[in-house]
């Protein structure tokens, strides 16, 4: 099983009324790829983000989006949260939004630094900021897919911070926006549907999935020498 994908409709009717089969194929999903048995806090994780935004997508009327969760970034052991698959809504090509998926409910800056924060129970500090770990997913993709070469703007990269307020991470957004890497909090959720809504159209993905997971993996003449294999990758470029 490459990666658990699910239409975003399906993945919000499984998350209110029987989550257990979504857990489970991602449980078996990480036994098939050898990452062993996912532990307690992991289907934690998975239960308290992904079905938010399986309904911000099903409230936006974005049902027919495929879905692909914990999908594992070429040649690393580093996976996306979520990849959304569709079709954008003014060019009718296929598009992708990288997600992040972050329970956070307060965070600041880690001393002066503009790229590490310190988050409100968390074990390990500091940690990249989501919007820029997820830019760093973003480039990687358009880096080594060949489905995404000279297409720089079909994929664009968001941070959802669902049960943060504004206040509680208000150090965060001295970052500013890019297409590789935004942030929206729970408070923004309207904003962060209308965002989605900008960049996948009420159709279905399957196309665009189909061509994601069947894609061809090289890395581009764009790609950072580092990227390319070995141990060298640089964090600021490279998956963190």
């Amino acid at each position: 099983m490459e990666v658990v994908r699910q239409s975003a409709r399906s993945l919000a009717a499984y998350s209110r009324s029987n989550f257990s089969v979504v857990e489970d194929a991602l449980a078996d999903m990480f036994l098939f790829h050898g990452l062993g048995i996912p532990g307690a806090r992991e289907r934690q994780s998975w239960r308290n983000s992904i079905p938010q935004v399986a309904s911000v997508l099903d409230d936006a009327g974005l049902g027919d989006v495929d879905v692909l969760l914990e999908h594992r970034l070429p040649l690393t052991s580093k996976r996306a949260d979520v990849v959304l698959a569709g079709v954008h809504p003014a060019s009718g090509d296929p598009s992708y939004v990288v997600v992040e998926l972050k329970q956070w409910t307060r965070a600041r800056r880690h001393e002066e630094s503009e790229t590490l924060v310190d988050v409100d129970g968390v074990a390990y500090n500091p940690v990249l900021h989501p919007a820029l770990q997820v830019g760093a997913y973003t480039r990687y993709y358009r880096d080594f897919l060949r489905a995404l070469e000279g297409k720089p703007d079909a994929l664009v990269g968001a941070a959802y911070l669902h049960n943060a307020s504004d206040e509680g991470v208000a150090d965060l957004w001295s970052v500013a926006p890019s297409s590789d890497g935004r942030m929206f909090t729970g408070q923004r959720r309207g904003e962060f549907a209308e965002f989605l809504g900008s960049r996948l159209a009420p159709a279905s993905g399957a196309r665009a999935a189909d061509a994601f997971l069947s894609s061809a993996i090289a890395p581009s003449k764009q790609a950072p020498q580092g990227c390319r294999g070995g141990d060298s990758r640089p964090r600021a470029v490279c998956p963190p």
